[in-house]
């Protein structure tokens, strides 16, 4: 029966074969100087499932689904032949009900261990996976030590390797549509040198322009001699006439020696990579295999580093330090509690949140800081076989993601490291186009040195480099990336006269940081709402930074987009007799055509209708355009933001929505949260600093903003629209059609770019606007809260009551692009989805009281979003009332994926907002029903240091699958949880300004006795680096009645001098020294 347990670092599961299949992955690091790889394994077989370079395109190992990878995996993946008395025997293999066999799968945080012991044949099996760091080419190692257990000696031959590699040059989906016919171009190179080379021999497209493959994938293994073994990759040498790969049936008839003679066929077949040993164990001995399966730009690289390579020194330290990287990158959040589980947890946490959001690295100094995201990538895996991951196999290496995955990893960056500073926040916001949308696909960053700086770059390479300094010039002149700078200098043997890490920080600091971005697919309405996350965080580290966020001019730009949002005359269609909104984002090919560029392009917007400069401005202003546009996207009842730009909010399943004209209200939330910023920021500085007006401005009130005209004259046309809605003069549907009329005249007038003049307006005139905003998104909150009966509706879908065809010059009917007759809307009537958890989530964010929140947090728990049996929160209550048109989701299985499951990254942000409301004890009620570690591993099916995508809720027709964790790891619920983590152990502000302007410093842990160990201790790492050690001799909780409160905090600096401060306030330079990393400890009592 399967058990699951920690051990040391290790999850561990026992009989992990026979226990709930899960898929999971090596995390793919191999630090700045190493080449990354994907690795997928699965809870079967010898447990790797899949694995390759940058992209499933470029598979070693055939890339399959979770569901094809249970049930192929003993068969196609990892495979260990063991031959004793003439008889085969085969580890890790269903051989039916056998007690004698015991199987443990070890999950560390960068690697994989899988054990077997069979009792009866008195043999050990251990198998270990991980990822080669910090060497020049990308490989999965594998280390097979077979140890014999018995008190005998135990003479043996053994096969171990991979029945199937696929060449070079072979895309995923053409293998699996034309595997047979791509055998034409496949061949094996350098057998003869015992280090076999996999590659097609040219391009595969039926297309004029043929090129040869460069690069390949590679096989090398030796055995204890450390000495390269013969390999063999013509699979019918070991299976003989046996294609089910079940059993090798040439291997039992004869000898590795005979099998080594036999002549090998290395083309026009799929090969196999397959090496043997054969020897004599004596009692307790063991024979090991090495094997490094991996990818090289040249294979006579790999071939001249055999006698370095082939050595288990080599195995056993890039071993330690794959292991070591990933403690010193989790170091960040190192936590000591009571709980091993829960401290385990938290690095699990940030380790997987760092990889689909990156891990920041600081290159250049000063005005030249560049900060550089290492380590990132689309959250695609088995389990998530829609999405297209992908790894740039480089040094430095950094990959894509999707907008709202990676700016919501991101949040706390500046929390684990401050010199971050606003970079994120200018960086995502610049995305933002000034249509109010923005990309989906965000790119790696590039760099490139300016012309005006060529002389500097000169001088830097004239001093570092030896020699190819043309060549680098040249390189740097266009866009790079750091690690294609790397591989020049490797390749091409330069020498310098300074260390890689120096020359790449003067050179980065002399270049231009390019955000690279692309349309992708489809507007969300959601995407922009985690921008604002972003200035929360940075706001509790910088308070006295706060305007220089908002006022430095040319901080951020607005992204330009090919595609457009077409206005209600082209998209509101008749069909069936319904009224619906189809086809509302097209490529804007005379947008293409006169600016040119391609789809994928950077294309930043410009002045002089999109042929001037690059406009830029501050973040203030763009922070007043967004919310502005987005004013102008409320629905006819003014309740929720519309989705007119073809995509939902963040539940992607709701994908019908926007053709039912609907609207959500988590979105409305969120724009009131961005307005109320305004406002603050509008009648005196967040953060508490004083604001200076220009000279001679009548203080704050006559501080000037300054907008494009075009956003202007919007600003304008809302506020009498809004004003004349105010006062009654209008009805809903009314202000509903002016505001849309004005925005798509807007979007037309900016449509190729920005005339490129300005006005100034003064921050006076503009707080009776943005308090006419708040007022008109407070009156919708509360007509939306009415109809929800008392629990705000996260959706809306509207149906048109009223309309007229529109007609053409010829008396016709208009006939849209998507190819419907067009109409014009004169009433329509709302409709309130069901409940759902993300509008009370986001209601919660904005509760003015505790009363309040404890209000919303009641109605929840009684309504159907509480799963009783699992004492967690559904994404939303029963849809079996709901038509099939509201998307995907009313097709799916009740309590799966976004229907009605219990969604981590939804799930966790309810919790969050308990906490941050300050109804912590009712989070710390929830908080052992609610978090991964405190699951019940064997109901949760996987290990309890993973987060998952979803749990099967109680409403699933499946009871076996109540409460068990489906597609692994990327998700949002990581950021979540570490928000909730940084509120447990610091507060949600812990630096703040003082009356006087001076930088404050004050703690305000939120945790419960429990948490605290025995001796009253617990530990954690602030700011990423300053270890913070509370002592709680009481273990009282640190809030409600009776709490223990911080009497006194002594400081440590690194050269261990010690500064003790009474009470919990720590002030002036203190806490400026303490933020900028010169203290290195912090010894908190509480009483």
């Amino acid at each position: 029966m399967p058990a699951y347990y920690m051990d040391n670092q290790y999850f561990v599961i026992e009989e992990f074969d026979k226990a709930k299949t899960f898929a999971s992955f090596l995390p793919g690091l191999a630090g700045p100087k190493g080449i990354p790889m994907w690795t997928f394994y699965v809870n079967r077989g010898q447990g790797i499932a899949s694995f390759g370079i940058r992209d499933k395109n470029s598979p070693i190992m055939e890339f399959s689904p979770a569901n094809i990878s249970y049930k192929n995996v003993p068969l196609s993946g990892f495979r260990t032949f063991i031959k004793l008395g003439g008889a085969v025997y085969e580890p890790f293999q269903d051989q039916g009900e056998d007690s004698s066999i015991r199987r443990t799968m070890s999950i560390g945080l960068n690697e994989l261990v899988i054990e077997e012991t069979n009792h009866t044949l008195n043999l050990q099996v251990k198998i270990v996976y991980f990822n080669v760091p910090g060497d020049g080419f990308a490989a999965l190692a594998r280390h097979t030590e077979i140890t014999n257990l018995s008190a005998s000696p135990m003479p043996l031959e053994v096969l171990d390797g991979l029945p199937e590699l696929l060449p070079y040059g072979i895309d995923n989906a053409g293998y699996k549509e034309m595997g047979n016919l791509l055998r034409s171009w496949m061949e094996v190179y350098n057998l003869e040198n015992a280090v076999p080379f996999f590659k097609l021999r040219s391009s595969t497209k039926d297309e004029a322009e043929v090129s040869e493959i460069k690069g390949g994938h590679f096989y090398l293994s030796f055995s204890d001699e450390e000495e390269l073994l013969p390999p063999i990759v013509d699979y019918e040498v070991i299976f003989g006439h046996n294609t089910s790969l079940v059993y090798p049936a040439s291997f039992a008839r004869a000898s590795l020696e005979q099998l080594g003679a036999m002549p090998q066929i290395t083309a026009n077949k799929v090969p196999c990579a397959f090496s043997g040993a054969a020897g004599k164990l004596g009692p307790g001995e063991s024979l090991n295999l090495y094997a490094m399966i991996g990818h090289t730009r040249d294979i006579g690289s790999i071939q001249s580093q055999t006698g370095r390579l082939c050595r288990a020194e080599y195995f056993r330290t890039k071993r330690e330090e794959a292991a070591r990287m990933a403690e010193q990158l989790t170091g960040d959040i190192a936590t000591s509690t009571s709980s091993t589980m829960f401290d385990a947890y938290c690095r699990q946490s940030y380790l997987d949140n760092m990889l689909r959001g990156g891990y920041p690295v600081v290159f250049g100094q000063g005005q030249e800081t560049k900060i550089y995201h290492l380590f990132s990538r689309k959250h695609g895996d088995l389990e998530r076989d829609y999405n297209f991951f992908s790894l740039a196999p480089e040094y430095y290496s950094q990959g894509n993601g999707n907008f709202r995955d990676m700016n919501q990893n991101r949040r706390n960056d500046v929390l684990f490291h401050p010199e971050a500073g606003a970079f994120n926040i200018y960086m995502f916001f610049s995305l933002i186009q000034a249509d109010g949308y923005n990309p989906l696909q965000v790119k790696g960053s590039t760099f490139q040195v300016p012309e005006e700086r060529a002389a500097e770059l000169a001088s830097l390479l004239e001093q570092a480099v030896g020699s190819h300094r043309r060549e680098l010039s040249a390189i740097a002149a266009k866009p790079f990336t750091p690690g294609q700078i790397i591989h020049y200098l490797c390749d091409h043997e330069i020498m310098l006269n300074v260390s890689e890490e120096e020359f790449l920080d003067k050179l980065l600091g002399l270049s231009a940081q390019n955000i690279e971005a692309s349309f992708g697919e489809g507007y969300w309405i959601d995407h922009w709402t985690y921008n604002m996350d972003l200035v929360d965080s940075y706001r509790s580290v910088f308070p006295d930074k706060m305007e220089e966020l908002l006022y430095t001019p040319g901080t951020c730009r607005f992204f330009d987009s090919p595609v457009r949002v077409l206005p209600r005359s082209e998209k509101t269609v008749l069909k069936d007799g319904k009224v619906r909104q189809y086809g509302s984002a097209v490529h804007d090919e005379e947008k293409l055509e006169r600016l040119g560029g391609g789809m994928s392009d950077t294309r930043w917007l410009r002045t002089q209708h999109g042929t001037g400069e690059v406009y830029r401005t501050d973040l203030f202003a763009k922070m007043l355009s967004l919310a502005l546009i987005k004013m102008t996207t409320l629905d006819p009842y003014g309740m929720g933001i519309e989705m007119e730009g073809d995509k939902p909010g963040w539940n992607d399943a709701m994908n019908g929505l926007p053709g039912l004209f609907g609207s959500g209200m988590g979105e409305t939330y969120e724009l009131k949260r961005l307005v109320l910023f305004i406002l603050e920021a509008l009648s005196g500085m967040p953060g508490g600093a004083v604001v200076s007006g220009d000279p001679g401005d009548s203080g704050l009130a006559g501080r000037k903003v300054r907008l494009p005209l075009e956003m202007a004259e919007l600003l304008s046309e809302t506020d009498s629209v809004l004003s004349r809605r105010e006062s009654g003069d209008i009805s809903d549907l009314e202000c509903w059609d002016l505001l849309a009329t004005a925005r798509e005249r807007y979007r037309e007038s900016i449509r190729f770019g920005l005339s490129g003049d300005e006005q100034e307006i003064v921050f006076a005139a503009l707080e009776p606007v943005f308090k006419r905003f708040l007022g008109r998104l407070n009156e919708g909150i509360a007509k939306a809260v009415k109809l929800g009966g008392g629990l705000v509706p996260t959706y809306f879908r509207f149906e048109a009551e009223d309309y007229e065809p529109l007609k053409g010059g010829d008396g016709g009917p208009v006939i849209s692009s998507y190819g419907l007759p067009v109409v014009s809307v004169s009433r329509f009537r709302a409709e309130a989805l069901p409940a759902f958890l993300e509008g009370p989530v986001h209601g919660l964010k904005l509760a003015e009281s505790k009363e309040e929140a404890q209000g919303i947090y009641r109605a929840v728990r009684s309504s159907g979003l509480y799963d009783e049996k699992l004492g967690m929160y559904k994404t939303s209550v029963s849809l079996e009332q709901q038509p099939q048109e509201i998307g995907r989701i009313r097709a799916f299985t009740p309590g799966w994926l976004e229907r009605e499951s219990i969604f981590l990254h939804m799930s966790y942000k309810y919790v969050l907002e308990l906490l941050k409301t300050g109804l912590t004890g009712t989070f710390y009620e929830e908080f052992k029903r609610a978090l991964i570690p405190f699951q019940d591993p064997a109901v949760y099916g996987r290990s309890t240091l993973e987060n998952s995508s979803f749990l099967a809720s109680s409403v699933n027709p499946d009871p076996g699958v109540h409460g068990r964790g489906f597609v692994a790891r990327l998700s949002g619920s990581t950021a979540e949880f570490l928000s909730m983590w940084s509120l447990m152990m610091a507060g949600s502000r812990p630096f703040r300004l003082s009356g006087d302007g001076d930088l404050v410093l004050e703690l305000a842990p939120a945790l419960p006795g429990w948490l605290f160990k025995d001796d009253g201790r617990l530990s954690f790492r602030f700011l990423g680096s300053v270890r913070v050690t509370y002592l709680n001799e009481r273990r009282a909780d640190t809030f409600g009645e009776n709490c223990a409160a911080i009497r006194r905090i002594s400081v440590k600096d690194g050269a261990g001098n010690t500064l003790t401060v009474e009470g919990s306030v720590l002030s002036g330079k203190l806490a400026e020294d303490i933020r900028a990393g010169r203290y290195t400890e912090l010894e908190v009592v509480l009483e």
